[in-house]
């Protein structure tokens, strides 16, 4: 049985236009969890379209993986998708040799609660050409395990898979339980695996785990947790991430060198451009004049 290695609570960050983020990878700590580089977690209530919108960025050798548990967000992308995501879809975007995206709330909602993580491509995939994939309501497996609500995001569980295709073994799950719930099942030895907590409190082996916080989690071919209170959190990670691996920025590459070249490039606008993208001042201005 799986226990916990290490306890890490998020730092929180700003993104542009104040809105907090509660970031657990990479950490001094830890730097990756099988493919996964990268968490934040966002929770906050009653958001305009001037407190998230954040502009058009690069990225190059990973995937965006967003994954909401209430609210919307409108995904832009220099391949020309405009998507939005709902609670419960999947915007899956593979960056490979280079892409663009913008991600914004166009309208005020009461709460926008999700994840986003980064998935780093194995070495030989990272050049490979990017793409974009949404995976509607209802397309992810949905399991009652032991009185426990489990939404199978990427990987298997129990004879059932996810249909999002994956360049190396991951598991990705959205776990739900009623204060007191418990369950156990089986995963692979070999995976590395991690707990991040979005809502109320767990335990692992008697371990206390709380909301904001990432638990890195020993070897083993079984996982099991009880609920304190009503809890939901995420168990993720996967096959190791083999070396050579560099994470800047927003990028992951086989060296630094290559990295910063990225960056270079990118300030020196050789990426492509976002054509869908309008912040929100300038939304807000063409709603005045059409008034």
């Amino acid at each position: 049985m799986r226990h916990v290695k290490d306890i890490i609570p998020a730092r929180q960050s700003l993104l542009p236009g104040g809105f907090v983020v509660y970031r657990a990878l990479p950490r001094r700590q830890l730097r990756r969890v099988g493919g996964f580089v990268f968490l934040d977690h966002f929770d906050q209530p009653d958001i305009s379209p001037e407190m998230f919108d954040v502009p058009p960025h690069p990225h190059i050798g990973l995937q965006t993986v967003t994954y909401l548990f209430d609210g919307s967000i409108l995904h832009n992308d220099s391949l020309d998708h405009e998507q939005m995501i709902f609670p419960g879809e999947v915007n899956w975007m593979t960056a490979g040799r280079g892409i663009t995206h913008s991600e914004q709330v166009v309208t005020r909602q009461p709460r926008l609660h999700g994840l986003q993580t980064w998935v780093g491509l194995p070495h030989d995939k990272r050049k490979i050409e990017p793409g974009f994939e949404h995976f509607g309501t209802g397309l992810l497996p949905a399991l009652d395990h032991e009185g426990v609500l489990i939404n199978v995001i990427a990987g298997e569980l129990l004879g059932r898979r996810s249909p999002i295709p994956t360049h190396q073994s991951l598991v990705y799950l959205d776990i739900r339980a009623h204060a007191n719930g418990n369950a156990e099942f089986s995963v692979e030895g070999s995976h590395e695996l991690a707990v991040y907590v979005c809502e109320g409190t767990i335990e692992i082996g008697g371990e206390p785990i709380s909301k904001f916080d990432l638990a890195s989690l020993s070897a083993g071919e079984a996982f099991g947790f009880s609920a304190v209170s009503d809890a939901r959190f995420v168990l993720f990670g996967g096959e190791p991430l083999h070396e050579p691996t560099v994470i800047y920025w927003n990028f992951i590459a086989d060296s630094i060198e290559e990295a910063k070249q990225a960056e270079r490039d990118w300030e020196s606008g050789n990426f492509s451009s976002v054509s869908r993208y309008r912040s929100s001042a300038i939304r807000d201005e063409s709603d005045r004049t059409l008034q």
